[in-house]
């Protein structure tokens, strides 16, 4: 994986695990980035990279904020002008939990647990293009998603094929999107019902 590409920096580790972690950020709301975000995190003194996906972004307060939103009326002299300073200008305090999908050593992908999580404030940054194209070109990536239980996993899995297709060439789109369903028709068919939700998502991406 490319350590120098020109990418977005979203944060620093705040607690880790070895399914994932959560990065703390201070970035303005725009760049804030989306559920189902390829990022990556240094691991095994940077000589390995964890991958994993945005699942969850949640907007802390602080008590400027809090006494902000107990005063401010929206409607009154200045307050649109306070409320887009405060939402582009000012630096959000943002907690992004992230699912680990696999790991990189060198050019070679590994598609399960990382030999052990992100240090505590180790920078993370968002995947280029080049960089998810490499890791979801084998289905496998799906599978820690599949075993997932406490995340939003179908919908992460649906975000996730739909954008790693859309990285591609118009003609590869639709074989790459059938060839994640097989995979999952292979890993779910003890689970028809999630199979054929999950299968009625992926063809509507299609059909789109």
């Amino acid at each position: 994986m490319s350590t120098n590409a020109t990418t977005l920096a979203i944060g620093t580790v705040l607690r880790a695990d070895i399914r994932g972690f959560v990065v703390a950020s201070r970035i303005p709301e725009p760049d804030v980035p989306t559920f189902g975000t390829f990022v990556r995190a240094p691991i095994q003194q940077q000589q390995a990279w964890l991958v994993g996906l945005v699942y969850d972004i949640r907007l802390q307060d602080d008590p400027f904020l809090r006494g902000l939103a107990a005063t401010l009326v929206e409607g009154q002299p200045g307050a649109a002008e306070v409320i887009a300073d405060q939402r582009e200008v000012r630096l959000l305090p943002v907690e992004i939990s992230v699912t680990a999908v696999g790991y990189c050593t060198g050019s070679h992908y590994h598609y399960g647990l990382p030999p052990q999580p992100p240090m505590i404030l180790h920078r993370i940054t968002v995947c280029t293009p080049e960089e998810v194209c490499q890791i979801t070109a084998h289905p496998d990536f799906l599978r820690l998603l599949l075993e997932s239980r406490d995340i939003p996993t179908d919908e992460l899995i649906t975000v996730a094929l739909t954008r790693a297709a859309a990285l591609r060439p118009a003609e590869e789109r639709e074989p790459y999107l059938l060839d994640a369903a097989r995979y999952l028709a292979r890993q779910l068919g003890r689970e028809p019902l999630r199979l054929e939700t999950l299968l009625r998502r992926l063809q509507a991406t299609l059909n789109y």
